[in-house]
């Protein structure tokens, strides 16, 4: 009835969002939902109306939402296709298909370690069993026999185009689910009573610890993919077809099983009830449109916490795993996760012990399957844990970038700020012994293009030790991207707990005569570069950025004001640049005039070569960049080209830097 209103009135165009309606298949939600608990957490894809209604949403808030109002369950920030009821245990619907379903199995990850006997639920259509992130989720939970009811409601079209066309003939849907090794069960999606028996048994099993299971539930859509109309006139179905389903309408089917009537006047109640709701969200106000700004980032209780001074020298991997060490002992809902991380080699040395001291529940490998993980890493982060996922090279995160950009940077957004991503990545960065094009990249600039991210770069281990801390405690996405030739640079790094902010630039070299801003392995650079142009009587000031996402840009223009002269040494590609970004902030910022121009140095803009015949020049050495500030003092004739000698390789940091990695 909730559904027909919509349609109804929708031409009306106030409702401005899409909608993805369920009628004729809403015995699908209503079974399964009735033999969950209120404590159960539901999750959901498309047609999320009714699993919402159907898990007890407000009906209310979920009509403001669609009308775009400030009482809407999202605040209007999420429309038709985003809706949450946590109070219902309606956590969450997401439009990206397959999307939901890794942080559904998240979700079951915090509820195992509850130990509370709550099951995960989360729908899905046929389409998404032909996304890849839908197969590492099943595998994954299976793996650790979660408790997770997957439900697939089988309509028989994504959008336009039918089953046969999309899946093989020979081949169900529950036999795809099954060669994953969880259990598989099906029950006519038209019938709200088998649904509900055949779901209720399930339930029970998930409860006792049995394991993942896979629900196929045949059923029908009878209104298009998305919108209010009717479109067998299309092509894509038949009348005929469409008329034998209807025949098996959900209503006339439980109507021979219900032991109770539906009274005129209880009908009547509820139409009345639909119709309120809707006068309700319709004359409610608009969000304030200075709202628009709200909830991009959480809140943060995170104290920091200034180190006692200490003189013992570590290592930047080592200070990594301290770091780790010490948020996994005063945080019990800690954990970390990656390719490799309980491995010998500890991923460089950055997670040694840390399995054999915390137990294969808190510190494990993980399945290759970097999209799906990351979605159990929000998932279980919105759901109370703090997750640390590590890749070991930047590139491989690529894998996942559905799950960073569309969710975790936007869940806390899109939701109103009633859900906090406090979720770690850390990304290494390689850089020669032939890593190439596609164990190289550095691609911070990407990352904080994307609101809701915050991104950090520290270049010490004292940075590193107490930003990684305070990225732990954060309530939001924090990308740790580290270079892999600083995990072996030592500096002093405090003993204990201690936490950094994770903003602000750093002033690592204070001069009066020109600016170097620089991030992560360029620091390393461009103090060796300050020393030789102390040979030239030029005092150089060397800003580390350290946080790429927030900018303290206040202290960059601070300095460049000061020194009147500017290089940006960027080690990433020159355009779109955060080199191109600063340098384009002082020229709208800046009142002071600046002595020459502005200059950016970066990679060239095309990936990085394997043969070291190739990447000879890729990077910017010291010696480029002493160069470039002779040439901002028109100095450049005096470069004393006899002292350009390499101390190693320019693909080494050091000779000790052997390889493979």
């Amino acid at each position: 009835m909730v559904e027909e209103e919509i349609a109804k009135r929708y031409p009306e165009q106030q409702m401005r969002c899409p909608v993805h309606l369920s009628i004729g298949q809403e015995a699908a939600a209503v079974g399964v939902c009735a033999a969950l608990q209120p404590t159960d957490w539901a999750f959901s894809g498309h047609r999320n109306h009714a699993h919402y209604l159907a898990k007890g949403g407000n009906l209310k808030a979920m009509l403001a939402e669609i009308y775009g109002k400030a009482t809407g369950c999202c605040g209007g920030k999420g429309g038709s296709m985003h809706l949450s009821d946590q109070a219902a245990g309606f956590i969450a619907a997401t439009p990206i298909v397959g999307s939901t379903v890794p942080i559904a199995v998240g979700a079951a990850l915090t509820a195992q370690r509850e130990g509370k006997g709550r099951v995960v639920v989360v729908f899905l259509g046929d389409g998404a069993m032909e996304a890849g992130v839908v197969h590492e989720s099943l595998n994954f939970a299976t793996l650790k026999n979660l408790p997770i009811l997957f439900v697939c409601e089988n309509n028989l079209y994504s959008v336009y185009s039918p089953l046969n066309v999309r899946q093989p003939p020979n081949r169900s849907i529950s036999d795809l689910a099954a060669g994953h090794g969880l259990k598989t069960i099906k029950a006519d999606g038209n019938d709200v009573q088998e649904v509900y028996t055949t779901a209720s048994a399930a339930v029970q099993e998930l409860r006792s610890g049995l394991g993942p299971v896979f629900m196929e539930l045949p059923t029908y859509r009878w209104l298009e993919h998305c919108g209010p109309g009717y479109d067998n006139d299309i092509g894509y179905r038949t009348d005929k077809e469409f008329q034998e389903w209807k025949k098996r309408d959900p209503l006339i089917i439980g109507s021979h099983n219900l032991t109770v009537s539906l009274e005129t006047l209880h009908v009547n109640n509820i139409r009345q009830e639909i119709e309120d709701d809707f006068t309700a969200a319709i004359s409610d106000a608009f969000p304030d449109p200075a709202s628009a700004s709200l909830y991009v980032y959480a809140s943060s209780n995170t104290s920091i916490s200034p180190p006692q001074k200490d003189t013992r020298e570590l290592t930047y991997a080592e200070a990594l795993q301290e770091g780790q060490d010490i948020c996994l002992e005063r945080h019990d809902n800690c954990y970390l996760m990656g390719l490799g991380v309980p491995d010998p080699k500890g991923i460089f040395g950055s997670t040694f012990g840390l399995q054999e001291k915390y137990g294969i529940d808190r510190v494990f490998d993980i399945p290759l399957s970097e999209n799906a993980m990351t979605g159990v890493a929000i998932g279980s982060a919105i759901t109370g844990l703090r997750p640390v996922f590590i890749h070991q090279r930047l590139d491989f995160s690529l894998v996942s970038i559905d799950q960073i950009v569309n969710q975790a940077a936007k869940w806390h957004y899109m939701f109103n700020g009633t859900m906090k991503v406090p979720l770690v990545i850390r990304m290494i960065i390689g850089r020669g012994w032939g890593q190439g094009p596609q164990h190289s990249q550095s691609l911070h600039a990407w990352f904080a293009h994307v609101p809701g991210l915050k991104v950090i770069m520290p270049s010490s281990a004292y940075d590193a030790k107490g930003m990684l801390i305070a990225a732990i405690e954060d309530n939001n996405p924090v990308l740790l991207l580290e270079h892999r030739w600083l995990h072996s640079v030592k500096a002093n790094v405090p003993n204990g707990y201690y936490s950094l902010p994770l903003t602000g630039c750093s002033r690592v070299v204070e001069g009066r005569d020109i600016t170097l801003v620089t991030v992560g392995y360029g620091v390393i650079v461009c103090r060796a570069a300050s020393l030789k142009l102390e040979n030239y009587n030029i005092s150089v000031e060397v800003m580390d950025i350290r946080s790429v996402q927030p900018l303290d840009f206040n202290s960059i223009i601070k300095s460049v004001n000061k020194t009147r002269r500017l290089i940006v040494v960027d080690y990433a590609e020159s355009t779109c640049s955060i080199a191109a970004e600063i340098i384009a902030r002082i020229a709208e910022q800046s009142k002071e005039d600046l002595y020459s121009k502005p200059v950016r140095l970066t990679f060239p803009d095309h990936p990085c070569p394997t043969s070291p015949a190739l990447s000879q020049g890729y990077y910017k050495t010291a010696f480029d960049i002493v160069l470039s500030v002779l040439t901002q003092f028109d100095r450049a004739s005096e470069f004393d080209t006899s002292s350009y000698i390499a101390e190693t390789f320019h693909d080494q940091p050091n000779p000790s830097y052997t390889g493979p990695f």
